[in-house]
């Protein structure tokens, strides 16, 4: 035998420090694995249930609030339709636009373009944060959302039809088999 081997046959507190050592060497694994299991889980995405909880409470359909929600709603969207839709897409805020279509410089005296309006915004508020919808989103908001309404709002047929600069907000008349 070796001298090393010697002082361990005879040094009866080496073995004892050897049984703390590897003690010690196990609860560091266990350590590692907790800290690696915690790890896991935080860099994990959410799960659905947990996601959702984040999520503000989504805003109810226009016409689907109390007296009180719809009046504060429709502030907001008037603010926004004439803040940044009208200049933006619009254009020509009172009556017939450039390319002579109506638009009512009251519109939110027609109740079909309030709807439609605030499921505009709706739309926009959820596809234009690309970080929720993705890069395309808002290219989707335009295609599928905004040049439908404007369209419709806009059309011959539409809640606009009868309104102008001129003669400022009409009230659609509704055929009687309507």
């Amino acid at each position: 035998m070796t001298s090393t081997d010697d002082r361990m046959l005879t040094d009866d507190g080496l073995s004892e420090r050897v049984t703390n050592l590897q003690n010690a060497m196990h609860r560091l694994g266990a350590d590692v694995i907790r800290l690696q299991t915690q790890l896991s889980e935080l860099a994990a995405p959410p799960r659905p249930e947990e996601a959702a909880d984040d999520r503000p409470e989504p805003t109810p359909f226009i016409f689907n609030m109390s007296r009180d929600a719809y009046k504060g709603e429709l502030a907001d969207l008037v603010r926004w339709v004439n803040d940044f839709l009208v200049p933006v897409y619009v254009g020509e805020p009172l009556g017939q636009t450039a390319d002579g279509t109506a638009w009512c410089p009251v519109w939110w005296e027609h109740h079909e373009a309030v709807g439609r309006l605030h499921a505009l915004r709706l739309a926009y508020d959820e596809l234009a944060d690309t970080r929720v919808a993705g890069p395309s989103g808002p290219g989707v908001w335009h295609r599928d959302h905004l040049d439908p309404v404007l369209d419709r709002l806009r059309s011959a047929n539409g809640p606009f039809a009868a309104c102008s600069r001129e003669r400022g907000h009409v009230e659609r008349r509704r055929s009687a088999s309507a």
